[in-house]
C-alpha cells in the first residue's frame, strides 16, 4: 500500500496546476476580464524502488477571467498506475481554485491562490484521498528582461481517509527565458513534504521544459523531470497544450 500511496504522489507531484505548463508552480501573470484558457497536460513517470512503479496522469483545466486580476481554474485528473502486476486508472480528485493579484513588494508582483478538492476519485484504487483538501498558497514573480523568476510557497490540508500525512508544506523556485521569440526554456526546483506519514524523507524534483508559443492564444510544452531524492520519481516525462479563447 505504501508503494502504491507513493506512486500517487509521485503522479500529483508532476502533475501541474501552474498557469503555464511544464512549471509545477504557479506564476503571477493573469488572463484579464472574461478571457477563458483550456490547459491540457500528460505527464507520465517511472519509480525504480522497489518494483518498478509507472504513473501516469492525464490533465484538464479550464480557468476563466472573473477580473483583470481574478482567475478561477476547474481541473480533473484521470490517471493509473502500475505496479507488482496490478494495474488501477480512473478520474482523480476534482478541484477548485481561484487565483488574486496581492500586490507588489520590492520589485516582486504577488499572488495568492486558495482552493480546494472534491474526492472524486477511488480512494481504494489509490485514485484519491477519499475526502476533500483545502490550500492556500503564495506566489511571487518578476521579469529582467528576457528572464523570468518565480517562487511559491504553500500549505495543503491533506484531508483522507487512506493513512497519509494530513499536513503537507510545499515550495518550488523557477527560472523561464526567452530563448528565441515565442520559444521560452523553463527551469524549476521543486519540494513537498512526503504524504507517507511514516517516511523521513522528501521528494525532491527538478523540471526542465520547452514552450512553444506559435499563435498567441496558442502554447505547445514538453518537458521532464528528474527525482532528486528517493521518494520523487526517478524520471517523468511532460507534454501540454494550452489554448486561450
Amino acid at each position: 500500500m505504501k508503494l502504491l500511496i507513493t506512486a500517487l504522489l509521485l503522479s500529483v507531484l508532476v502533475a501541474p496546476a501552474a498557469a503555464f505548463h511544464p512549471l509545477i508552480g504557479e506564476d503571477t501573470g493573469f488572463l484579464g476580464k472574461d478571457v477563458r484558457q483550456v490547459e491540457l497536460g500528460l505527464d507520465h513517470s517511472v519509480e525504480r524502488q522497489g518494483a518498478d512503479t509507472y504513473s501516469t496522469t492525464g490533465s484538464a483545466e479550464i480557468s476563466y477571467g472573473l477580473f483583470d486580476k481574478v482567475d478561477l481554474l476547474l481541473s480533473a485528473p484521470w490517471q493509473g498506475w502500475t505496479s507488482h502486476g496490478l494495474s488501477r486508472s480512473g478520474v482523480g480528485d476534482v478541484s477548485l481554485e481561484a487565483k488574486f493579484g496581492a500586490g507588489r513588494a520590492a520589485g516582486w508582483d504577488l499572488a495568492l491562490k486558495p482552493g480546494f478538492s472534491l474526492p472524486a476519485g477511488d480512494e481504494g484504487s489509490s485514485l484519491g484521498a477519499g475526502k476533500g483538501g483545502v490550500w492556500l498558497y503564495g506566489v511571487a514573480g518578476r521579469s529582467y528582461g528576457p528572464l523570468q523568476y518565480y517562487l511559491n510557497a504553500g500549505f495543503l490540508l491533506n484531508r483522507n481517509s487512506v493513512g497519509e500525512e494530513e499536513h503537507i508544506l510545499k515550495a518550488s523556485a523557477a527560472a523561464a527565458l526567452e530563448l528565441f521569440p515565442k520559444v521560452l526554456a523553463s527551469a524549476e526546483l521543486a519540494a513537498q513534504t512526503n504524504r507517507d506519514a511514516a517516511s523521513v524523507s522528501h521528494p525532491v524534483s527538478s523540471v526542465f521544459g520547452l514552450i512553444w508559443s506559435p499563435y498567441p492564444a496558442l502554447d505547445l510544452d514538453a518537458g521532464v523531470s528528474l527525482g532528486l531524492t528517493r521518494p520523487a520519481a526517478d524520471l517523468g516525462l511532460l507534454l501540454g497544450l494550452t489554448l486561450r479563447l
